[in-house]
């Protein structure tokens, strides 16, 4: 029977003073990234792989915490001050690599929704084998990883360590140090109950092993029994989720039906306000270009206005010219008349007047032009003869 592996520590710069061999940042990220030196439970170390974030990421994240984090008094981060979560899940002996895959988008989704953008960085290790009884090496893998959780500046680390945050309440209520404890032990055990929840039970695991198996080993038929009620467990759970998702599925449809209908209607709708809008520009569009049709007959009526003004005008000014002729022409013929009458004989008489009517009609026959606007408007008009 497998049974689920996690925990968390807190880690400072300077590690616990209380501690002669502290547990420093330095130290646990040293074993995790595998740094010389640092692995020396470790036969043949392995560089590691990352699964999420960097160790620069970590760096860079610490740094920041020691640089501006401000306590409620306004002190800076002591040396011996928490500024690192560090956190180990294991699988079970006899994992094979396809499971231990499997399982760390699960554990890897749990953390991020967890702890958010604190978390730094994610990194697997395969290069530790299970011990046997005796503390020996027997060869079989020990897959697990380690993830790391850094605060922002503006945070207090113990907001992102469930049994420390506990313990500072318990002290803040006045409680004494045993009191204090056993708070810390009883968010630590919720923090448990949360990853089985969100993880141990999607990776088939126990959450932890009863009092009664600690004390003794049980017989194959026991083993057997109870395999069989965590496989019939495990299987109703899945037949739950898959129930659940169909049902999820199921009303997602409906969702985007009702709303692929209620789109339809507003494309309809947009559709035909635009068939509106577009009518009423044809229609505007049609009495403005009407409006330009008269506003052309208008000026057309007034330039055939003005040319009929100037018609008559030449015609007045011919008929003028006309009329002042004759009379000039019938005053010269009486002048000749008399002087005729009184000195010249008839048939000098009858020479002249033959001689002057010939004049008088190459004078009213001379062309008479006038200009209206951009026309020359010619009129020519011949005198009736004079007899």
């Amino acid at each position: 029977m497998a049974y689920q592996f996690a925990r968390i520590h807190a880690y400072s710069q300077s590690g616990s003073t209380k501690n002669p061999n502290p547990k420093t940042t330095a130290g646990t990220l040293g074993e995790a990234f595998r740094d010389e030196g640092m692995a020396s439970h470790v036969k043949n170390p392995k560089e590691p792989e990352i699964l999420l974030g960097s160790s620069e990421d970590i760096n860079n994240a610490i740094k920041k915490y020691r640089e501006f984090f401000k306590d409620s008094r306004d002190h800076k981060l002591r040396k011996d001050g928490k500024e690192l979560l560090a956190g180990v899940v294991s699988w079970p002996p006899g994992t094979s690599k396809e499971i231990f895959n499997d399982g760390l988008s699960v554990v890897i989704f749990f953390l991020m929704k967890k702890y958010g953008s604190s978390l730094k960085c994610v990194v697997s290790h395969v290069d530790e084998p299970f011990l046997d009884e005796n503390g020996k090496h027997h060869g079989e893998t020990h897959f697990h990883i380690h993830f790391f959780v850094v605060p922002e500046p503006n945070e207090n680390f113990r907001d992102y360590h469930e049994g420390i945050y506990a313990k500072w309440q318990a002290r803040k209520e006045g409680l004494n140090h045993w009191e204090q404890d056993e708070r810390y032990k009883w968010r630590m055990g919720d923090w448990q109950d949360e990853f089985y929840r969100e993880v141990g039970i999607h990776l088939g695991c126990e959450k932890e092993r009863p009092k009664e198996l600690k004390e003794k080993r049980l017989s194959n038929k026991e083993y057997k029994i109870i395999k069989t009620a965590k496989e019939k467990s495990v299987q109703l759970q899945n037949d739950a989720k898959m129930k659940a998702e169909k049902e999820i599925a199921k009303i997602l449809n409906n969702v985007n039906e009702k709303a692929n209908k209620q789109a339809e209607i507003i494309i309809k709708k947009a559709k035909n306000d635009a068939k509106i809008e577009a009518e009423k520009i044809i229609t505007n569009t049609k009495e403005k270009l009407n409006e330009a049709k008269q506003i052309r007959d208008n000026a057309k009526n007034e330039a055939d206005l003005q040319k009929n003004i100037a018609k008559n005008k030449a015609d007045e000014i011919i008929k003028n010219a006309n009329d002042e002729a004759i009379k000039i022409y019938n005053r010269i013929r009486e002048i000749i008349q008399n002087i005729i009458n009184k000195f010249v004989p008839k048939e000098k008489i009858n020479e002249a007047l033959k001689f002057t009517k010939i004049e008088v009609k190459k004078a009213t026959s001379k062309e008479i032009t006038i200009k209206t606007g951009n026309e020359d408007l010619k009129k020519s008009k011949k005198e009736k003869s004079i007899e």
